[in-house]
């Protein structure tokens, strides 16, 4: 009998593809790049009020927008989440009811101010928070520095002939380390402190912080403390910031003025200006959110890349603009450590390129007809020097996998301190090696690499996403590869992954992945379909419909992703598609994403693969 297909034909998806072209232009800046929100939910809008309150920095216009956004998402019971749906998070909780008590935002007995309290008292108290929210207490003096892991075994990592190096930790958590050693070796507390959490605060007389009387404790400090000034000197861009990250920056603003340098100092007050500049506010929704780094570098690289797949043509002023500023973006000076020519992801991120956001880049240069080829050789060059030693690429680091470091005391969240090979990264440069023809898939490199995610498939048939929500990222990224790398569907393991893609699709045709996916080490589903999720399951079953030769197999999958992409043609809005889950990780359990640009690129990017692999079909296979 004749399958019956929704009616989706390519005016369909032009008309839609259009109008989010149209859309996506609209949030170019003009300096060529797109400034749409990296945001990682209230944690950093808190960390900011409080950071800005401890180093004196008193500006209403940049704070009031933030203790809005902190009282509007506070729940019903008191807390505060990482994400909207997910269980209340204590250090969230604790960072938010802070800022807004050194705000003086609510009385002493408001209803959520109350309701936040017993939250906190329910969750075994301050206690039980991340040492990262324990740092922003402390500085504060709202607790000893007693509650922190001991700073002493960490002075190791500066020592010759240690087991460990501060360079054998992953980037991310690196850029923290040396000012959060000198705050503790110190013990540092801000001028400004004033006891904000004191009904919350109790403990032990011994607990107190005693001065650092010890001449062998203090030479050390002073020896350590030294060499961590130097590692933020070295590691600072022009603008004062560190990385570009916001936690990073504050702790070593921070630590600066632990070793002396005055809070009006001219690297001080520039690195503060720079953060100033992450603040998004809509003052038409009452938006607001501290960005914890801008995301001008990413987000320019994908809807490049869209704007080129809809086939604007390459000399589009805007689509000039935005290959000037990516161009502008690359690392191209000598770096003390690693090579040079690749891309980081902020604005602002001058020292610390990685391998994702170097294949975006690259990805969307290539198709451009007059990119200058030595920009494209260096980049690439970069990226075949990141391969890890077992075959596959991680995001920011070369052979960083001494997983012991994640049980050091001090580690207290998951993924932190070890940057090892992952099949988002390994599938995202193998993919685009092989789509824009830099090697052949019998490369050495190439043929290490697709080894690499054959043995780490997961044993429902799917691959684990370190930077996306997770299992559906993963898939979508390893199932690219393996079909560029000319796998057929003949394959066990894209079998696999294919009968797992169907498992987990939505009766209605989409896809949605909640965040705790990354902590319980399984696919764990959502209660709706997420556009950029759907997207990505679209995406992967239009790469096995590509190369099945089964005229069944075709049958399941083109019904399958008929489905999906009707979901997302039915799902977009005058203003677009919009995900109400987080669809990327930063650290599991502590630290989620939501990129504001994903449901802006990837359903029009799987569409686009839709209209090419199935619409453009002119015969409807029969079965079923």
């Amino acid at each position: 009998m004749k399958v019956t297909y929704p009616e989706i034909g390519c005016e369909d998806i032009d008309a839609v593809v259009q109008a989010a072209c149209v859309e996506l232009l609209q949030h170019q800046g003009e300096d060529g790049a797109w400034g749409d929100c990296f945001d990682t939910g209230m944690m950093p809008n808190a960390q900011t009020v409080i950071s800005l309150h401890l180093i004196g920095h008193r500006d209403r216009a940049w704070i009031e927008p933030l203790v809005y956004a902190i009282r509007q998402h506070q729940r019903e019971d008191g807390s505060w989440g990482l994400f909207p749906g997910g269980a209340g998070d204590v250090s969230t909780t604790v960072e938010c009811f802070y800022a807004l008590e050194l705000m003086e935002a609510w009385a002493a007995e408001d209803a959520p101010r109350t309701r936040a309290k017993a939250w906190i008292a329910r969750h075994d108290g301050v206690r039980r928070c991340r040492n990262l929210t324990k740092m922003f207490l402390a500085i504060g003096g709202e607790i000893p520095w007693s509650w922190l892991p001991s700073p002493w075994l960490y002075t190791l990592m500066f020592m010759k002939g240690s087991p460990f190096s501060i360079q054998d930790i992953a980037t991310f958590t690196r850029v923290h380390i040396p000012a959060m050693l000198v705050l503790s070796l110190y013990r540092y507390r801000s001028p400004y402190a004033t006891g904000a959490l004191r009904e919350l605060v109790r403990y032990e007389e011994h607990e107190r912080d005693d001065p650092l009387t010890n001449s062998f404790r203090s030479n050390l400090a002073a020896w350590c403390a030294k060499r961590c000034l130097t590692f933020l000197r070295m590691n600072m861009g022009q603008d004062g910031t560190l990385a570009g990250y916001h936690s990073s920056t504050w702790l070593s603003l921070f630590a600066l003025h632990a070793l002396g340098v005055d809070l009006e100092a001219p690297i001080v007050q520039s690195a503060i200006a720079s953060m100033r500049q992450n603040l998004i506010v809509n003052n038409g929704t009452g938006y607001a959110h501290q960005q914890t780094a801008n995301a001008y570098v990413w987000n320019s690289a994908l809807a490049s890349r869209v704007l080129l797949e809809a086939a604007i043509p390459p000399t589009y002023p805007p689509l000039q603009r935005a290959k000037a500023y990516l161009l502008s973006k690359q690392q191209m000076e000598p770096r003390t450590r690693g090579p040079i020519g690749g891309w980081g992801f902020s604005s602002n991120n001058v020292k610390h390129p990685d391998c994702d956001d170097t294949v975006a880049c690259l990805d969307a240069f290539m198709a451009f007809p007059d990119v200058p080829k030595s920009s494209v050789d260096v980049g690439v060059s970069f990226l075949f020097s990141m391969q890890n030693r077992d075959g596959g690429w991680s995001a920011f680091e070369h052979n960083c996998d001494k997983r012991w470091l994640e049980r050091l005391p001090a580690n207290d969240m998951h993924r932190s301190m070890c940057d090892p090979s992952t099949a988002d990264i390994t599938g995202r440069v193998v993919a685009f090696l092989l789509r824009r023809s830099i090697v052949s898939p019998t490369h050495p490199s190439v043929q290490r690499a697709i080894s690499w995610l054959q043995a780490n498939q997961c044993h429902d048939g799917s691959w684990y996403g370190r930077w996306g929500t997770t299992y559906l990222y993963g898939t979508w990224c390893a199932v690219q590869a393996l079909v560029t790398a000319n796998f057929s569907l003949s394959n066990t393991t894209l079998k696999r992954a294919l009968r797992w893609l169907l498992s987990v699709q939505r009766l209605d045709g989409s896809f949605g992945e909640r965040c705790e996916s990354d902590v319980l080490g399984r696919y764990s589903p959502a209660s709706a379909g997420q556009p950029t999720q759907t997207a990505w399951g679209l995406d992967a079953l239009l790469y096995l419909y590509d190369c099945s030769t089964d005229s069944t197999m075709r049958s399941a999958i083109q019904r399958a992703a008929t489905k999906a992409a009707a979901w997302l043609l039915d799902n977009k809005s005058a203003d677009g598609w919009h995900d109400t889950l987080p669809n990327g990780s930063a650290f599991p359990g502590a630290l989620y994403v939501t990129y504001h640009i994903y449901p802006r690129v990837w359903p029009v990017m799987a569409l686009l693969h839709f209209r090419r692999s199935i619409v453009g079909h002119k015969e409807r296979p029969e079965g079923g």
